[in-house]
């Protein structure tokens, strides 16, 4: 039996539509992994790392912990979306829009908390000014309290978690950490402003990044929900 018109028309939409999903998960899985390295670069940052644990800003681990997840199953989802599409698999392709839908909400969830906690003017900012100060109280007795404010200072350029204010209020000298090594001038920024300025580039790329896959994960679930049908009208058509 010849195929008929409408025959045709579902096998060219089938068609047409694996190659979306393959053009689109190809998109996905180069997002995805750059969603993941800019996840490792903020995790690992020595430098970052040192900072958190000074200042103990773990909340934004979780963060970075929940975007990295999801970027790694976004990877993992456009293996299954591909195999779905060549393999023109129904099962496989309701499993790839579930776990569409799943990733989307972990990263849309991932950066909004994210940037709920990473912004200059997000809840790190007054986190950041009582911790620096508690610090600071205990800057001439502990030693580990005193190693943290230093570093913090000397490295992001800063003086107190309010101000240099945090030093006289308690009847403490301004520490050489306040100044600028080369001029000697003392910093008139806060730790709070200057950290959150240093924590608000990453948290900016990791969320713009995260969000951007979320914008093309609606057009792949549209595409995917299209395949499904056009998967399900060929089956009915060779029933038939």
């Amino acid at each position: 039996m010849g195929r008929g018109k409408g025959q045709v028309s579902w096998g060219e939409q089938t068609e047409l539509l694996q190659y979306l999903l393959y053009i689109f998960n190809t998109v996905f899985f180069c997002g995805g992994a750059a969603v993941f390295a800019m996840c490792l670069w903020i995790r690992f940052d020595k430098d970052m790392d040192e900072y958190v644990n000074s200042l103990g800003l773990f909340f934004y681990w979780n963060s970075t912990s929940v975007v990295m997840m999801a970027s790694t199953l976004v990877m993992l989802n456009c293996f299954l979306g591909c195999c779905g599409s060549y393999f023109s698999n129904r099962p496989t392709i309701i499993v790839y829009m579930i776990f569409t839908v799943i990733t989307f909400i972990m990263l849309l969830g991932g950066a909004a908390y994210t940037l709920d906690n990473g912004m200059e003017d997000s809840k790190a900012y007054p986190f950041i000014q009582e911790q620096m100060r508690q610090l600071i109280h205990r800057y001439q007795w502990d030693v580990a309290a005193r190693r943290s404010v230093d570093i913090i200072q000397e490295y992001v350029g800063c003086c107190g978690g309010y101000s240099h204010n945090d030093y006289t209020d308690i009847h403490l000298p301004v520490p050489n950490t306040c100044r600028d090594q080369v001029t000697g001038n003392q910093y008139s920024d806060s730790c709070a402003e200057i950290f959150g300025q240093y924590l608000e580039v990453r948290t900016g790329w990791l969320a713009g990044l995260s969000l951007s896959l979320c914008f093309f994960q609606c057009f792949a679930m549209m595409i995917s929900v299209c395949m499904y049908m056009a998967l399900k009208e060929r089956d009915e058509d060779r029933r038939m």
